[in-house]
């Protein structure tokens, strides 16, 4: 079973706009010449350096996926076939190897591109814009030196025979260029469209069954060599001597990547062969691992180092594996194996749509030195992400509806809300974000602490808003402001000096809690009113809220006279086993909702799936999901799909070298057995508490220190407090933030994950703790 013509395309296309089909090795040495020929610089660029381009390896992963997708629905149906009870072997759907000697693979696949309008006279060319348009779109340039005859120029007739040979080549030559449909139509090699394996494969009797698929796998593998290394392919006779296709090429730079690589496996020192041993760079038994082209075929291809010429790592593991499959090893082992055509398909696609994740190589300098980055990117919480854009947007139009999200600790509660505070930003909303803090009894901190990081960023960033903002409350609140200032000092910087500082003492502390209530009331509605974007508030860890502070919350919503129902959105975090039904913001929020009718949505954070985990941790070692799947099901297992677990077991691994990127294989590795063995806790808590134990002393004490003032504190501060008591603390931080413990941002050090400022604040006995809070 071959494929039809309609698979190439995954968007419609005029038939007049696809070229005739060509060999893939025609493709090759056209798309090369092509690029070459479009260079701009003063010497063109090698075959290796083109082969490499963003340009030719888009193309190339087109093709190749192109074939994986078609060649894989052939084996899907294949399989099918071989599991029913009763089936005739002939009419299996065959799949292609090449047996004969004198062809190679590239020879069997045809290439699918668009045409291209081209004057011949001028050279200049028009490509079709690939949308459907007909070849009457192409545009022609024509000699302004040629004018249009006249129509009785050969007196009139029909029959120019007589007329001179100059003018009839010339007559001949405008009729071409006015007749479109005759046109010269030069393919364009560059837009491809996608690529079959031809009919004169099955004529010529190439094809053989397989049972589990794999020789067509090591078969296409040889394709992709070919593709990829641009018809550089090196074969070895019985004899051992190494040969190069024949290959069509106007490019004057070749070289024999073969050679190339058999003379650096020649002059290689002792020590290096574990250095070299991979697709990447040649050794012994990969010379000699040299892998069939067919039954009956006397030649070999070696599996030489594709990645001499600069290609991905990914991809030369990929076709590296591909083509060893057919003798049952892999370069990586048999968990990297391929076993379906469709497992290729899934890589390639995934190369082509992420390739900054999937194609890029790792640095390995800043891989060794700065150790495992996590990216910013959710995984398996599309669904809740959206939930909250939606709440969002519904408050923003109606004014009745706030967001919860809840969950157990480490399950990516904040994570979600960074990602969906990146979101807001950049649609124009104002976030404002707090905190609150088991270690902080100051009533209203979270709010206080929320806003005046606040006003130290309108400060700098929108002076004009800041204006009015000063201008309203001046208005509303007159010397009350006094009191506003004194909870956050940065509103100082928006305010200017001309208010009166001074602070009304007579209140008892009830009645300054209350006006404080009220005066944060009137800063949110009059901020809500000077922006013209949305105004997002958002709290953090809110099972420790103090009952202050909800109370604020509650006269927020409710409060006459301060309308920000058109432009506001509430919504918050909190740890569901350790927050029952009881917890004051829960009656809060239900007596808001009986008075006004304002909904809370609650967005219910599980535990990641396999698929998921599997995800993060390929996109935190670039690498493919397939390879990396049994280490992330083991992870899986131990964790429980925590994201702050599995992050805390892989930083660990990194650091007892069982997870390090190899030098030799270009790439993050790990071992799988060791790791199996490691006694892991049951939970983070305690794995955490457990990995704290290998951290140097004084590096301890100073986090016992931090973790005083809650999940963060300003450097100037511990600066202040380390000449103070005398002990050292910035430097021994430093060593905590390269561990990973801590971040160091904007002038502070923060605990990375509350539980790591939990288990530091809990190695402090109870009688060190007072002493610790009066220093």
């Amino acid at each position: 079973m071959m494929m039809n013509r309609h698979t190439l395309q995954q968007q419609p296309v005029a038939a007049a706009d696809l070229a005739e089909p060509v060999s893939m090795k025609e493709w090759t040495g056209g798309a090369i010449d092509s690029l070459t020929s479009k260079s701009n610089e003063s010497k063109h660029p090698s075959k290796d350096e083109i082969v490499c381009s963003h340009a030719y390896m888009s193309c190339a992963l087109k093709i190749a996926h192109s074939l994986a997708d078609q060649l894989s629905t052939v084996e899907e149906e294949r399989r099918d076939l071989l599991l029913q009870d009763s089936y005739d072997n002939n009419n299996i759907p065959l799949l292609v190897d090449t047996i004969d000697n004198n062809k190679s693979w590239s020879e069997y696949i045809s290439v699918y591109c668009m045409k291209r309008s081209i004057d011949e006279e001028n050279g200049e060319i028009s490509v079709n814009n690939n949308k459907g348009d007909n070849v009457e779109g192409a545009s022609i340039d024509i000699d302004a030196d040629i004018q249009p005859l006249p129509f009785n120029f050969y007196g009139g007739g029909g029959d120019n025979s007589e007329q001179p040979e100059e003018l009839q080549n010339l007559e001949h030559r405008l009729s071409t260029l006015f007749d479109i449909n005759n046109v010269n139509q030069s393919i364009d090699y560059l837009n491809v469209r996608g690529a079959i394996v031809n009919e004169e494969a099955a004529t010529d009797g190439k094809l053989f069954h397989s049972a589990n698929g794999t020789l067509e796998i090591r078969s296409l593998g040889i394709a992709f060599y070919e593709l990829f290394s641009g018809g550089q392919i090196t074969t070895t006779a019985e004899a051992g001597v190494p040969q190069q296709p024949s290959y069509p090429t106007q490019s004057p730079s070749l070289h024999n990547v073969g050679q190339t690589a058999l003379e650096l496996h020649e002059h290689e020192r002792p020590g290096e062969s574990e250095l070299i041993n991979t697709i990447g760079g040649p050794s012994k038994r990969m010379s000699q691992s040299n892998i069939s082209l067919g039954k009956s075929s006397q030649k070999t291809i070696s599996v030489e180092p594709l990645q001499l010429l600069g290609l991905p790592t990914s991809l030369c593991d990929l076709i590296s594996n591909m083509i060893k499959s057919g003798n049952g090893e892999t370069h990586g082992g048999i968990e990297e194996a391929y076993e379906f055509i469709s497992e290729v398909r899934d890589d390639l696609k995934l190369m082509i749509d992420s390739p900054n994740i999937y194609l890029q190589d790792i640095d390995l300098a800043e891989a060794t030195n700065v150790g495992l980055q996590f990216g910013s990117s959710l995984h398996g919480r599309e669904a809740e992400m959206q939930s909250l854009k939606e709440s969002c947007q519904r408050s923003i139009s109606t004014g009745c509806e706030v967001a919860m999200i809840c969950g157990t600790s480490g399950i990516g509660k904040s994570k979600l809300s960074d990602e969906f505070a990146r979101s807001a930003k950049e649609s124009g909303s104002i976030f404002i974000s707090g905190r609150c803090d088991k270690l902080q009894s100051q009533p209203l901190k979270p709010i206080s602490s929320a806003y005046n990081k606040y006003c130290a960023w309108l400060s700098v960033n929108d002076r004009s808003t800041a204006e009015k903002i000063a201008a309203a409350l001046k208005e509303y609140l007159g010397e009350d402001l006094a009191s506003l200032v004194s909870a956050m000092p940065n509103l100082a910087n928006i305010l200017g000096d001309d208010f009166d500082s001074t602070e009304n003492e007579n209140d008892t502390a009830m009645d300054s809690q209350k006006r404080l209530r009220y005066l944060f009331c009137v800063f949110t509605g009059v901020i809500s009113s000077c922006h013209d974007t949305p105004l997002i508030f958002f709290l953090d860890d809110c099972q420790w809220m103090d009952s202050a502070t909800v109370a604020l919350l509650n006269q927020i919503m409710i409060m006459t006279g301060v309308d920000i129902e058109d432009n506001g959105f509430f919504f918050g975090c909190y740890r569901d086993d350790e927050m029952g039904e009881t917890h004051p913001l829960f009656q809060m929020l239900s007596t808001v909702n009986s008075l006004c009718g304002t909904k809370t949505t609650k967005i219910h954070l599980t535990p990641m799936s396999k698929g998921d985990l599997n995800e993060m941790v390929s996109a935190t070692l670039n690498l493919l999901p397939r390879i990396t799947r049994p280490l992330a099901d083991m992870l899986h297992h131990r964790t429980k799909g925590s994201p702050l677990f599995v992050k805390q077991v892989m930083m660990d691994l990194y650091k007892q070298r069982l997870l390090y990127p190899s030098l030799s294989r270009r790439r993050w590795v790990w071992e799988f057995d060791k790791i199996l063995e490691m006694k892991i806790p049951e939970n983070v808590a305690a794995f955490i508490t457990k990995s704290f134990d290998r951290l140097p002393s004084e590096v301890l004490s100073a986090l016992v220190v931090l973790s005083c003032f809650g999940a963060s504190a300003d450097i100037s501060l511990i600066e202040v407090l380390e000449r103070e008591i005398q002990q050292p603390l910035i430097a021994p931080l430093d060593v905590a933030v390269a561990h990973s413990v801590l971040g160091k941002r904007n002038g502070e050090f923060y605990f990375m994950h509350d539980k790591l400022q939990e288990a530091a604040y809990s190695m402090m006995k109870a009688e060190e703790r007072c002493l610790h809070h009066n220093r």
